[in-house]
């Protein structure tokens, strides 16, 4: 085991339990050895510090405060392999995950919590492992709606994850249905002069 370099809190959701086995065969296929209870799905680094910040919980409570956070759907799509690991990536549109990264910046930012590391965007992403495997890239079917959002302190050398507090995710929210009342008036032009 690695020595203490500090630590990282990051905001993210875990994969349902249900889709371990999965996860593990996928490991195994790859030739890793992976820590089930360390996969996580990162959205936003919030700190990270030499010592413990006894503090972080609180001011990442305040800014979530009274947020409705809704659940979103992850897609993972291929599983990419290779000198650096092994990481299991999203593909394809990810509107819902995007737009929840974005409505959880702002929040952040409004309490004065600048997220680190994303000059790029998100790029959702499971890491399956760091160690080098050989070269491949399969393709999977996965998805899940987290239940509920975490904030966890990494203790990083020592591949640590402590969960510090949790936030239920509401239920995803639902498109516009094409028999709602504006969707009726917009498409039908005798509804529309009637009205």
């Amino acid at each position: 085991m690695g020595a203490l370099q500090g630590f990282r809190y990051f905001l993210g959701v875990r994969p349902d339990p249900q889709r371990y086995p999965l996860f593990q065969r996928i490991c195994e296929a790859l030739g890793l050895s992976n820590r089930l209870d360390l996969l996580h799905l990162t959205l936003c680094v919030v700190a990270e510090t030499g010592v413990r910040d006894h503090f972080v919980v609180r001011r990442v409570q305040r800014a979530l405060c009274g947020a409705a956070l809704h659940t979103f759907p992850v897609n993972l799509s291929r599983i990419a392999a290779g000198p650096q690991g092994a990481f299991a990536r999203t593909c394809g549109r990810q509107d819902e995950i995007q737009d929840f990264y974005r409505a959880l910046v702002r929040l952040l930012r409004a309490c004065g919590i600048e997220p680190l590391h994303r000059k790029s965007g998100l790029h959702p992403h499971v890491t399956l492992g760091y160690v080098a495997c050989e070269v491949a890239l399969l393709r999977i079917a996965l998805r899940w709606f987290p239940t509920e959002l975490l904030l966890i302190e990494s203790e990083v050398g020592l591949t640590r994850h402590n969960v510090l507090h949790r936030w239920l995710l509401l239920p995803p929210r639902q498109p516009p249905l094409p028999f709602e009342e504006g969707f009726i008036a917009a498409a039908d032009p005798a509804r529309r002069s009637a009205a």
